[in-house]
């Protein structure tokens, strides 16, 4: 049981707690003869809670009574905020008033408050209720890094697993590799036993492609060919 607080309080510190950035950084010496760098301090960033970071993006002008991002100027064709972050954040929000209800625990006037007062009760919870949150809590953990740019998914790729006809082929860009989550086979640019060759699988890819788009090619000509006959008139001639 003390795992699962100890994870508690991680994935609630990565929500609420700003989190400091270091990117090293280097200059050459005025001495040309002097090849080597010169180690200067690191450039220190130090970024909000994911919550503040995620609210910020959905509400421009103002997260939790903090000032957020900064309004536009210019008037645009769509509104200010991006919808994830703002589907993200009322989910969230919404969620932990229910926790909070479920908890005994009174309302707060933020989410970072709620939630930190969903933790102060989690240890006198019953053991499955504390799963059922933490379970709750990586999945807001994983959207807000998703929303906020720390991470990025793997691409699917749009044709189904010659396999198993699902689609979800999912590619993984640091080993290389295309694996269906549904049925576990797997190509790599070597091929060898029990995985595919992802040559192989881009000529399927290629050819599936091509014949989709015939057939659709062939089906938007058909349903032509069925609405000239329904009004009378030859297919491709201009309506009267």
């Amino acid at each position: 049981m003390s795992d699962v607080l100890s994870s508690l309080r991680d994935v609630a510190d990565a929500l609420t707690n700003p989190s400091q950035h270091r990117t090293p950084r280097h200059a050459w010496p005025k001495d040309r003869r002097n090849r080597n760098k010169i180690k200067l301090d690191p450039h220190v960033v130090v970024l909000p809670g994911l919550l503040t970071q995620v609210a910020a993006l959905a509400f421009p002008l103002g997260v939790d009574g903090e000032e957020g991002a900064s309004a536009r100027s210019v008037p645009q064709s769509r509104p200010p905020g991006n919808p994830l972050a703002l589907a993200a954040y009322l989910d969230i929000s919404i969620a932990l008033k229910r926790w909070a209800a479920e908890f005994g625990v009174q309302g707060r006037e933020t989410s970072y408050a709620t939630l930190r007062g969903v933790l102060g009760a989690a240890p006198a919870q019953p053991y499955d209720r504390q799963c059922r949150l933490l379970s709750d809590m990586h999945e807001w953990l994983s959207r807000c890094e998703e929303i906020a740019g720390w991470v990025t998914r793997d691409p699917i790729l749009t044709v189904p697993c010659p396999v198993c006809t699902y689609r979800t082929l999912h590619v993984d860009l640091e080993e290389s590799t295309v694996r269906c989550i549904s049925c576990g086979a797997r190509w790599a640019k070597q091929e060898s036993e029990n995985v595919g060759s992802l040559s192989a699988l881009g000529r399927y890819a290629t050819k599936y492609r091509e014949e989709a788009g015939s057939a659709a090619a062939a089906a938007r000509a058909e349903e032509r060919r069925r609405k000239a006959a329904r009004w009378g008139r030859a297919p491709g001639a201009e309506p009267p």
